[in-house]
């Protein structure tokens, strides 16, 4: 029989494979292999800590319907491993231990808050989420090494600022999303529209808590739909792509901004010819199965409603925990040259799946027929000309108006400084760069879109070219395990490409058993013939 110590190990190289089941099957040889529970508390610590944490991955996981009673058992290992730390006498050792099982327990409860239906229960989650991060953040206080205190200290800052949200305590949930912001990419500067900049930024990117269960639609045509799922003879893994701002449908996209605060002749290298920097972002919105979307986005061979509608986070699982300095990383190192914390390149795949979602806030111009109420803030009168800033509501209604009143501030703080050009320098100017591809005009208000972004250097090696689509853009990510369902356009058969749903629906079958298929019934007439 192995050793209880080589069966952990094993373990744990099973659960980094995402073999969850088999990883619960060797800790349970290893408990069964404890010879003396007086003695071998640490493996025991260990064996309850993991089984916990393979237990929550299982509960998290896609299109499982055992989430509370897998969240129930990781509860009870996370609890029985917290218990056995009392009998630890190293103390460094049992702080570690109980930060660790702490840390699981914080994030079961916050789990259960997310699925459950009763208002009291969800108070006692909250209670009990804030219990037990209080309790890590506290621990962590008490390590003697400096490096893994701060590696702690990143990690739980997250939780932490959840727990603001759920308590509903918006000014310091938003404080901490704007430090975290002006720390990674500004230092902690203090000028003008550096802030202003970081709380515009605070605003508009979406947390996976903000965000919920909200569902996200991302518009393709069928010849691409194949290709991001390896169907119909695609068998080469293609991940999506963030496609250059340059092909976007608005002629003025990252302009809109500029126009607000008076700044047309900015003169940034990325609005001149030869741009050394570039942004590439791909698109969601929140309206599913859009007729509008439909028409506008997808189609192919010029047919309407013949594309596909690829739909995320239908069950809250799609968005990650961000890392914000991810998509701007290329212009803090131009703006800061010691900033050797931040390379330029390095961070691929699996850490674009970090990129934080930002939403597109609008910018319109009052006239005599954009009614007042079109726009949740109106921005102080600039000479006779006015401008509004649509906004859709996310999530919780109060955090929604609390984001509305710091974004009017922000705005108007810029719009103040930048009245006399006299006084802004150039770095000033150049921190608009990290927002102004987070807006866009009134006219585009109903596609209620959302972004993932990234600026990056126009010789990056992470640009690739596409010879198809004579284009140039960066891979994303495999979305076949993020990806929901696929909804197929009302015309998705009427392309004269003999494409069938059932075909379809049968190959995702076999690639992509987990992502749904359905077929849009939206009213639409066929293409002529």
């Amino acid at each position: 029989m192995m050793a209880v110590k080589d069966l952990i190990i094993e373990s744990l190289s099973l659960f980094n494979e995402g073999k969850y089941a088999e990883a619960i099957e060797k800790l349970h040889q290893a408990w069964d292999g404890i010879t003396n529970k007086n003695t071998q508390i640490t493996e025991q610590c260990d064996i309850q800590y993991w089984l916990g944490d393979c237990y929550f991955e299982q509960a998290i996981a896609k299109n499982t319907n055992k989430t509370d009673r897998l969240i129930d058992k990781a509860v009870k290992h996370f609890q029985e491993s917290l218990s056995l730390t009392k009998h630890l006498t190293d103390e460094q050792d049992r702080i570690y231990r109980q930060i660790y099982a702490q840390s699981g327990l914080g994030s079961c409860y916050i789990e259960q808050i997310k699925s459950s239906k009763s208002t009291s229960k969800a108070e006692i989650f909250i209670k009990q989420a804030s219990e037990n991060f209080s309790a890590v953040y506290e621990k962590i206080s008490q390590l003697n090494d400096e490096v893994e205190k701060k590696g702690w200290e990143k990690i739980i800052r997250p939780s932490l600022r959840d727990i603001n949200y759920l308590n509903k305590d918006w000014n310091s949930y938003f404080e901490k999303k704007k430090q975290e912001i002006q720390e990674l990419l500004f230092k902690n500067k203090t000028s003008q529209p550096q802030d202003a900049v970081a709380t515009i930024l605070a605003v508009l990117h979406i947390t996976p808590i903000e965000l919920g269960f909200t569902p996200m639609a991302h518009y393709t045509s069928p010849h691409v739909c194949h290709i991001l799922f390896g169907i119909d003879g695609n068998e080469i893994d293609i991940p999506m792509r963030l496609g250059s701002s340059t092909y976007m449908n608005d002629p003025s996209e990252g302009r809109g901004l500029l126009d607000l605060l008076n700044q047309q002749d900015l003169e940034l290298e990325n609005k001149a010819d030869g741009a050394s920097h570039n942004a590439f972002f791909t698109c969601f919105s929140s309206r599913v199965n859009d007729l509008n979307q439909f028409r506008l986005y997808g189609k192919e061979g010029g047919v309407e409603a013949s594309g596909c509608c690829l739909v995320f986070n239908k069950n809250g699982d799609w968005l990650r925990e961000a890392d914000v300095s991810v998509p701007f990383r290329s212009l803090s190192k131009k703006l800061e040259k010691d900033s050797d914390d931040l390379p330029e390149a390095g961070f691929w795949n699996d850490e674009y799946e970090k990129l934080p979602l930002y939403q597109v806030a609008y910018i319109a111009y009052k006239d005599e027929y954009i009614a007042e109420k079109k726009c949740g803030i109106w921005l102080l009168p600039q000479e006779k000309l006015k401008f509004g800033i649509r906004l859709k509501p996310v999530g919780n209604e109060d955090w929604h108006q609390f984001r509305l009143e710091k974004l009017k501030e922000a705005l108007e703080e810029l719009i103040e400084f930048f009245k006399d050009k006299s006084t802004v320098s150039n770095d000033d100017k150049e921190a608009l760069e990290y927002i102004r591809y987070l807006f866009k005009d009134f006219a585009f208000r109903d596609e209620e879109e959302f972004r993932l972004l990234v600026i990056k250097p126009i010789d990056s090696k992470e640009i690739e070219y596409c010879k198809d689509t004579k284009s140039i853009y960066i891979p994303y990510a495999d979305i076949r395990n993020q990806a929901d369902e696929v909804i197929l356009g009302t015309n998705y058969e009427k392309t004269g490409n003999q494409r069938k749903a059932e075909v379809f629906r049968y190959q995702m079958k076999q690639k992509c058993p987990d992502v749904k298929v359905s077929r849009s019934t939206l009213p639409i007439n066929p293409p002529n013939k």
